[in-house]
């Protein structure tokens, strides 16, 4: 149901945001995956995207597409002529794209994949295989090259299962791309930040704020390689050093917040130095020239997004605009 202002309300039958009874600690079984796909004035690829994620529905699952505040209605177009339920996010931004996604979700699991990825046709049966332990609320899958002769983005793929308790550090556990919730669990700490996410004040690293809240509510997380996405290689060099710099302001964000809410600045010494100005020596040193910049547009765009967001207002581990 979509309210006046382009938001989605509440189905019935499922708890509130705000709901932290039983419900949201011992789901029931699942009965299919609701597919949240987001896309943002790039209907040529949301075209190829959809005709994977359809090839991959059960009968039992669902279709959802977020026009993400398109200019124009190519995207809600496509959307609709693959069967797809259409909504619309009234501003841009992934994160907030996504909330209104998975609240209008019918479906107890909720899958994610971006409009630039194909999964494989087992995909909604591997998503939910993922959490047949209850005590599971999140799960990612591999995310590996698909078409294109870009620089190799976003990848994840191990093929080595993986779980991490709410106590345990799930850095590396995968992304965005290929990640799925309980929808209990989505709405036990109120979905994604809506500041984070491409297109939005930071663009980026919206997954790995989820994750950290779904952990500190209690919900262990999976990494179940048998799930496949391939991501489009489209980005040439210079459109994937700017995502690097993106990458690095929502990172930062992510990690000035973890600070803030008392879990110490490791993870903000970790996205400047590890992943930033020490890996880029290490690239430099192997001749490796465009990951030695691509490092340090990631350590910069850490620094950004992590004095950007050291004033903003929090509530409830979310930012407030």
């Amino acid at each position: 149901m979509e309210d006046p202002d382009g938001t989605v309300g509440q189905p019935p039958g499922f708890p509130r945001a705000d709901d932290h009874g039983p419900h949201a600690r011992h789901p029931t079984a699942s009965t299919g995956v609701t597919v949240v796909v987001c896309s943002r004035d790039r209907a040529a690829f949301l075209r190829a995207a959809l005709a994977a994620v359809t090839a991959s529905l059960r009968p039992q699952d669902e279709l959802v597409v977020v026009d993400s505040a398109s200019t124009d209605t190519e995207v809600a177009v496509v959307a609709a002529q693959s069967g797809a339920r259409v909504l619309r996010a009234a501003a841009p931004g992934l994160g907030r794209a996504r909330n209104v996604g998975w609240r209008a979700a019918s479906r107890p699991l909720v899958a994610f994949t971006d409009d630039d990825c194909a999964p494989n046709a087992d995909w909604t049966a591997q998503v939910e295989a993922a959490f047949a332990d209850d005590t599971v609320g999140y799960a990612f899958g591999q995310v590996v090259g698909g078409e294109g002769a870009g620089e190799p983005l976003s990848l994840a793929d191990s093929t080595v299962a993986r779980r991490v308790e709410p106590h345990e550090r799930a850095d590396g556990l995968g992304h965005g791309a290929n990640m799925s919730c309980r929808r209990a669990a989505l709405a036990d700490v109120d979905g994604f930040d809506d500041e984070l996410g491409a297109g939005a004040r930071f663009p980026a690293a919206e997954d790995t704020d989820l994750v950290l809240r779904l952990q500190r509510a209690g919900w262990a997380g999976v990494f179940r390689p048998e799930s496949i996405v391939a991501h489009h290689q489209w980005r040439d060099r210079l459109p994937a050093l700017r995502i690097m710099y993106r990458y690095g302001v929502g990172a930062g964000a992510v990690a000035a917040k973890s600070w803030r809410l008392g879990a110490g600045s490791g993870r903000l010494r970790a996205e400047v130095w590890d992943e930033g100005l020490r890996m880029s020596a290490r690239h430099l040193r192997a001749g490796y020239q465009f990951g030695a910049a691509a490092c340090v547009l990631r350590a910069v765009g850490s620094t950004v997004g992590a004095l950007r967001s050291r004033r903003l207002p929090l509530a409830a581990g979310r930012f407030q605009p």
